[in-house]
């Protein structure tokens, strides 16, 4: 059965206490454990709304729950960097390759530039005032020594102009220099900026002799756990339970390596390799981030047939001035971007769910160009068209047209019943004495009619 998915699907949903908002039990969802799932069959599960959290898939409640969740996903191919996200890039950059030592310095230069400005000015205005009026009586002077009584000024000459107009006229110049040098800069540097992609913002990760700091992102596989996993294993989960007590707030005896391990280890996704697939191949990895030889932060994702997954991110609190939650998107939408060059149908980066009415949920829009799953039709709409209604309404339809689910008769619904795959027509024959319609036609509502005709549900 390695070539097949096998779920198990849980009918129950009560409602629970909303992570987002603090409701008690407003926040609803449907689930089912996944005992494997294909790469494919994820993938499609996840383009229905389905997201994973270690072996558990569940899909949100959108029309009853208090913050729908909307899977939202970002074109990596045609990804814009915003002047924020550039300003982040070139902020690691600095920290990377520049000493402390510099950096204060060209602080404290600027701060003594700035101060001593004015008083530089002030001293430059006295001592011009002083040097008109020495220049004045020499000039009067000259003038009594060398005029004739009655003959007044010589009107073959151009009349002198006064050294404070002089100096005016100097500076204005002056002025206008500066002003068409730091034009033509600008102009460069816009250009310069311009011309960076994505990819040049970020290649100073690769470790270099000339850095200050050498930063390093190493993929390794999660599951089936490789040997570098293994080996590393110890240190990402110290760096989790830091991260999880310090940012979240949970208590330590929450945060056991039997929760790390069934959270952000253990996985549905069968590991699977094609010739054109990417190198590393499919299913879910950790994506390390080392900063001078000392694990930093770790990135959970999935890489699926049209796509990277980002699971999660856990950092160590000590490097938030870094913004380790930006920055490893950046980071993850270019190795997208890389995975697409051996794997071309691999095109996207899903960011898990958007929350519009949750705050600190709506950045993911700031990723262009972004789109939002339709809860109704599943399509996918660009999420400036989305904003509108979801500023008017927490729920809504954002598909346009008229366009449905596709229509699925249940009994095409595979089925798993005694180590045996059939439809569920078969399956109903076979179990008389059991009924069991309501929730399959529930569950083949949920994961429609490719994945119901894919996965194998379980039936005891």
């Amino acid at each position: 059965m390695s070539s097949y998915s096998v779920v198990e699907y849980f009918a129950e949903h009560e409602g629970y206490r909303c992570g987002y908002c603090g409701s008690k039990d407003s926040n609803y969802s449907h689930g089912m454990w996944a005992h494997q799932l294909t790469c494919q069959d994820y993938q499609d599960l996840i383009d229905r709304g389905w997201r994973r959290s270690g072996k558990y898939v569940y899909k949100p409640t959108m029309d009853k729950m208090c913050c729908p969740s909307y899977t939202i996903k970002c074109e990596a191919l045609n990804f814009k960097l915003s002047k924020s996200q550039k300003k982040l890039l070139k902020k690691v950059t600095k920290y990377l390759t520049v000493k402390d030592s510099e950096i204060e310095k060209t602080q404290a230069d600027d701060e003594v530039e700035g101060h001593t400005r004015p008083a530089r000015d002030e001293a430059g205005a006295s001592h011009g005032r002083q040097e008109g009026e020495k220049q004045k009586k020499e000039k009067n002077a000259t003038s009594e020594k060398t005029t004739t009584p009655g003959a007044g000024a010589d009107t073959s000459k151009p009349k002198c102009k006064k050294a404070k107009l002089v100096r005016m006229e100097k500076k204005m110049k002056k002025l206008e220099t500066q002003a068409e040098a730091q034009a033509v800069d600008g102009s460069k540097s816009k250009q310069q900026n311009a011309e960076k992609s994505l990819e040049d913002l970020l290649q100073h990760v690769e470790p270099g002799s000339n850095h200050v700091h050498n930063l390093e992102v190493k993929l390794v596989r999660s599951s089936p756990r490789s040997a570098e996993f293994q080996r590393t294993f110890q240190q990402a989960y110290e760096v989790y339970a830091k991260y999880q007590t310090t940012i979240h707030k949970d208590p330590p005896t929450k945060c056991t390596q039997k929760q790390y391990t069934r959270f952000l280890v253990d996985s549905p996704l069968e590991e699977e390799n094609s010739d054109d697939g990417p190198d590393c191949g499919y299913g879910s990895f950790h994506q390390q981030y080392w900063l001078d030889g000392k694990l930093i932060a770790v990135g959970v994702v999935d890489i699926l047939p049209n796509c990277l997954s980002s699971v999660y991110l856990f950092y160590d609190p000590d490097y938030n001035f870094l913004s380790p939650g930006t920055y490893s998107a950046l980071q993850e939408i270019g190795f997208t971007r890389e995975l697409h060059q051996s794997a071309p149908a691999l095109q996207y980066y899903y960011m898990g769910f958007y929350i519009h009415s949750c705050p600190k949920m709506k950045y993911k829009g700031n990723y262009y160009p972004s789109y939002l799953l339709c809860p109704e039709a599943y399509t996918w709409v660009p999420i400036d068209k989305c904003r509108p209604k979801l500023d008017a309404s927490n729920y809504a339809r954002l598909e346009e047209t008229d366009k449905a689910d596709e229509p699925f008769d249940i009994n095409e619904i595979m089925v798993l019943h005694q180590r045996q795959a059939m439809p569920y027509m078969i399956y109903k024959v076979l179990s008389k004495s059991r009924s069991d319609t309501e929730e399959v036609k529930e569950y083949a509502q949920f994961v429609g009619k490719k994945c119901g005709r894919s996965l194998l549900l379980y039936r005891a």
